[in-house]
């Protein structure tokens, strides 16, 4: 019985042990991105006072940046009694889904304005995201676990909360798996529709190609990290339940806040090569992507011919991210011959 007892101890503590690395790599990757990209943001963010556009960014970064020091803290604190860890576990549950609602607010801003901020495209994404949100509360409510305070508080989930349908907190992790699927899956449509409508030369840069890239990488490093925590509900022992949610949290933020911060790059560079000085009538088209982009790396497209018969200044047209003031998503700027 002793031997029992001390095998479940052993588990326990390497379990414990594991859950508690883990949760330091999702620290270190959003703190060390954070001093790589700190410059960055000075030059491009905290330099625009009061651009309304910043707002979403400084949510979305310091909302994990403050509140992960409180985690840390909290992950490696000796409580006294299950009451105080129980107050500890449900701050830091409310601080990864208010991460994640940002997160998910922020694509909701940036997949509206790829689509001219279509009303029928928004209202899908709304009900979609409303209807997985109530899921995921309802399935959350309700959860039962137990708590144990050895190295700090940890509560392992049992098995029976977190496998059957619209149970526990994997569905939650899986709504938000969904989630990023239906934006992935409209960026790809607009990019292929775009494409179909300004088939550009092979000697040009292909944006069809460069949002398709772009669309594709973010959401395989975000699901990848979401579903790689939604599958430890599933296959892991008690108290390693969840231990990646840390990470997925921390992938997510960071993702979302170098994306922001590579579309005022881009902008900065576009603002340059935008000039109405140009002779050649054609519609140049700058995508604020991460592509280190010259001077040279303008894509340009043929203006339909019914754009031809209208005044240049009614076809001048810029579709800007409501996630940002000033660096827009896509930019088209057409110059007058």
């Amino acid at each position: 019985m002793s031997d029992v007892y001390t095998d479940d101890l052993a588990s326990e503590q390497h379990q414990i042990f594991l859950h508690n690395y883990l949760h330091l790599v999702g620290m270190i990757i959003f703190y060390y991105d954070y001093s790589l990209t700190f410059g960055d943001e000075y030059a491009r963010i905290w330099k625009q006072r009061g651009a309304r556009g910043n707002y979403p960014f400084y949510v979305n970064r310091y909302l994990t940046f403050f509140g992960d020091i409180a985690v840390n803290v909290g992950n490696f604190y000796n409580f006294k009694t299950t009451r105080s860890c129980n107050q500890y576990s449900f701050y830091r549950q409310a601080l990864l889904i208010g991460a994640q609602v940002v997160v998910c607010i922020i694509l909701f801003l940036r997949t509206s304005a790829l689509y001219s901020r279509n009303k029928y495209v928004a209202g899908l994404i709304l009900v979609v995201g409303f209807s997985l949100a109530g899921l995921a509360i309802y399935a959350v409510i309700g959860q039962h676990s137990s708590i144990s305070l050895i190295g700090g508080c940890h509560a392992a989930a049992s098995h029976i909360t977190c496998v059957p349908v619209l149970r526990g907190l994997a569905v939650a992790w899986e709504c938000l798996f969904v989630f990023d699927c239906m934006i992935f899956s409209l960026t790809m449509y607009k990019t292929w529709k775009q494409r179909l409508l300004y088939p550009l030369r092979r000697d040009k840069l292909n944006l069809a190609s460069l949002i398709s890239r772009d669309g594709a990488v973010y959401f395989a490093v975000m699901a990848s990290a979401n579903l790689a925590n939604t599958l430890t509900f599933y296959f892991l022992q008690p108290l390693l339940r969840g231990a990646l949610s840390t990470v997925a949290s921390s992938v997510s933020v960071t993702m979302m806040s170098r994306f922001m911060l590579n579309l005022h790059e881009s902008a900065g560079i576009n603002s340059t090569l935008a000039s109405p000085s140009s002779s050649d009538n054609s519609t140049t088209l700058l995508f604020t992507s991460r592509i280190d982009m010259q001077s040279g790396d303008i894509l340009t497209v043929p203006i339909p011919e019914s754009a031809h018969r209208q005044n240049p200044r009614d076809i001048e047209m810029a579709i800007t991210d409501d996630v940002l003031d000033l660096p827009e998503e896509i930019e088209m700027v057409t110059r007058e011959k």
